[in-house]
C-alpha cells in the first residue's frame, strides 16, 4: 500500500508544479505581448518590463530560500502562489478601466517578481519530499532517484508552460482579462496542491543560525565549499546575463519585424518549449548519465552555434526550428544543472543553495534584458544575438578549461543527509 501514497504524493506535487509553470507560460507572452502591441513601447522600454519580473530576485530570492529552509517549503510555496494569484486579478480588474501603460507593466512586473522570488526556492525543495515513499521517512535517496524526479519536475514545468503559451497564442481574440483570469485559477489550484504536501507537525528543524543574515551567508559558505557547485553558478550566471537576456527582449523584437502578430510570438515560444518538452522525455528514457557537468558545457556550446545561426536571420519557418532546438539545448542544461545542485546540496541548506542558484540566473538575466534592450536599440537584433553567440563561445572556453564541472562524475549511491 506504500506505493499508491507514492504515487499519490508524487502526483500532487506535479500537479503543483505544472500548474505554476501553465501560469508562467502565459506570463511569458502577455506582458511583452501587451508592451509591445498594446503599449507600443520601443525595445529598451521592453527591457526594462522584462528585467522588472526579474530584478526582485536580487533582493528577495535569497530570503526566499533561507525563509523556506527555517518553515516549511510547501506553506512558503502555497502562500506564494496566493499572492501570484493575487497580481493577476488586480491586474485583469484594471484593465477593465483603463489601458496599460509603461507604469502599470512595470509595477504589476515588479509584483510578479517579488511573489517568485518566494515561490522558487521552496517549490524546488520539495522534490525530495515528493521522491520519498513514506516508509523511508526522510532518509536517504540513490543520485538517480534524484535525478529521475528532476527529470520529471522539468517535464511538468515545460508542459505547463507549453500549455500556457497555446492559450497565450488566443491573445488575439479573446484579450488578456480572460487569460489572466486563466492564470488566477490555476495558480489557486496550485496552492491547494503546495498546501496539502505541508508537514502535519512541526517542520523539521534545520542546522545552522537562526539568524537570518547569517543564514544568507551559510548558503554562501556552502557554495564556495564544493568547486563544482560554484562554477555551475557562475556559468547559470552567464546564461541568465547573454540568453535568457537575450530570449526575452530579442525574441519579440524579431516577432514583431515578422510581422505576424501575437500569434506567432506565441508560436515562436511553443516551439521553444516544444523543444524542451522533447528533450526532457528523451532525458526520461535514457537518464542523464554519469558526468552531467560536461553535459552542461556541451549545452552552453551547442547554444553558441543556435544564436550565431538565428542572427543570419532565418526565415519564419526557420527561425521555429531553430527555437525548437534552443528549446531542447536549455532543457537539457536545465535539469543538469538542477540535478547537480539537488545532489551535491547538504539537506539542511538545500533552499538557500538553490536560491543561489536561482538568484545567479535570473538576476543576471534581469541586467542580460536591460543589455539587450540597449543594444538592440541602437543596433539590430541580429547583431545583439551574434554577440550572444560569440561571448558563449569564449565562456565555453573558460570554464571547460577550469575543470570543477568536466570532471564531475556521480556514481549513484545514496545521498547522505550532510
Amino acid at each position: 500500500m506504500a506505493f499508491p501514497a507514492f504515487a499519490a504524493r508524487l502526483q500532487t506535487f506535479l500537479l503543483g508544479y505544472s500548474g505554476t509553470s501553465l501560469a508562467t507560460g502565459l506570463q511569458v507572452v502577455l506582458l511583452p505581448w501587451l508592451a509591445v502591441s498594446v503599449v507600443e513601447l520601443p525595445a529598451l522600454q521592453l527591457g526594462w518590463v522584462q528585467a522588472s519580473v526579474l530584478l526582485p530576485n536580487l533582493l528577495f530570492l535569497l530570503f526566499g530560500g533561507a525563509l523556506a529552509d527555517r518553515f516549511d517549503s510547501a506553506r512558503v510555496a502555497m502562500l506564494s502562489c496566493i499572492g501570484l494569484s493575487l497580481c493577476h486579478a488586480t491586474l485583469a480588474y484594471t484593465l477593465w478601466f483603463q489601458v496599460p501603460d509603461l507604469a502599470l507593466l512595470l509595477a504589476y512586473g515588479v509584483s510578479l517578481g517579488v511573489c517568485t522570488a518566494f515561490l522558487q526556492p521552496a517549490r524546488d525543495n520539495l522534490v525530495q519530499r515528493s521522491a520519498h515513499k513514506p516508509e523511508e521517512g526522510s532518509g536517504k535517496l540513490s543520485e538517480s532517484r534524484v535525478q529521475h524526479m528532476v527529470t520529471w519536475m522539468m517535464l511538468a514545468q515545460y508542459g505547463g508552460q507549453a500549455v500556457g503559451m497555446l492559450l497565450a497564442s488566443r491573445f488575439d481574440h479573446w484579450g488578456a482579462q480572460p487569460l489572466l483570469l486563466i492564470q488566477l485559477s490555476v495558480l489557486l489550484i496550485a496552492s491547494m496542491c503546495f498546501f496539502s504536501m505541508r508537514h502535519l507537525g512541526p517542520a523539521p528543524q534545520t542546522r545552522g543560525s537562526r539568524n537570518l543574515p547569517s543564514a544568507l551567508l551559510e548558503g554562501f559558505s556552502e557554495v564556495k565549499k564544493s568547486r563544482a557547485i560554484s562554477e555551475l553558478v557562475a556559468l547559470v550566471a552567464f546564461n541568465g546575463l547573454v540568453h535568457i537576456g537575450v530570449f526575452l527582449v530579442v525574441l519579440p523584437l524579431l516577432a514583431e519585424e515578422y510581422g505576424r502578430g501575437a500569434s506567432y510570438y506565441a508560436t515562436l515560444q511553443i516551439a521553444f518549449v516544444a523543444g524542451t518538452v522533447v528533450a526532457t522525455v528523451m532525458m526520461l528514457r535514457r537518464g542523464q548519465g554519469d558526468q552531467p557537468g560536461r553535459g552542461v558545457l556541451m549545452c552552453l556550446l551547442y547554444s553558441a552555434g543556435l544564436l550565431v545561426a538565428i542572427s543570419f536571420g532565418p526565415t519564419p519557418y526557420g527561425l521555429m526550428l531553430l527555437c525548437a532546438c534552443w528549446g531542447a539545448v536549455s532543457a537539457a542544461s536545465a535539469a543538469l544543472g538542477k540535478a547537480i545542485v539537488q545532489v551535491l546540496a547538504p539537506a539542511a541548506v538545500r533552499s538557500r543553495i538553490i536560491s543561489i542558484y536561482q538568484l545567479s540566473l535570473f538576476g543576471s538575466a534581469a541586467i542580460g534584458a536591460l543589455a539587450a534592450g540597449a543594444v538592440s536599440q541602437y543596433s539590430a537584433p541580429l547583431t545583439t544575438l551574434l554577440w550572444a553567440g560569440i561571448l558563449s563561445v569564449l565562456a565555453f572556453m573558460v570554464v571547460w578549461f577550469s575543470g570543477a564541472l568536466r570532471q564531475l562524475r556521480l556514481e549513484h549511491g545514496e545521498i547522505p543527509e550532510r
